[in-house]
């Protein structure tokens, strides 16, 4: 008896399913749920916290990054002064070095005449 149901109903079977098909997958309408609607709210506010705060950090890192640029080219412009000091303390040393090294062989002569 059952095979005999089925067998009439299966050539309509695959246009019952199309019909029933957006009723079963319609999404049901939202309830109004005011605990959720309120963990939401609340969601939105950190979000927006949340973007304000990363706004706020790329302003403060883009000021440090200024700030270290003018930084980096002081400590530049000091280390370059500080080599040209220290090459000329350098060709002093090697000038007294060779005026020591001198007067010391010229004292060494005279000692020795």
């Amino acid at each position: 008896m059952a095979a005999g149901w089925i067998t009439v109903v299966a050539p309509y079977l695959p246009e019952i399913v199309r019909l029933a098909r957006p009723i079963f997958t319609r999404t049901p309408p939202p309830l109004v749920d005011l605990g959720q609607q309120r963990r939401n709210d609340v969601i939105d506010a950190q979000i927006t916290e949340l973007q304000d705060a990363a706004s706020q950090n790329a302003d403060s890192i883009g000021k440090l990054a200024a700030d270290m640029q003018q930084t980096i080219e002081a400590l530049q412009l000091g280390a370059a002064r500080v080599e040209r000091r220290l090459l000329r303390a350098q060709v002093l040393a090697v000038v007294a070095t060779t005026a020591a090294v001198l007067a010391f062989g010229l004292a060494a002569w005279a000692l020795a005449r």
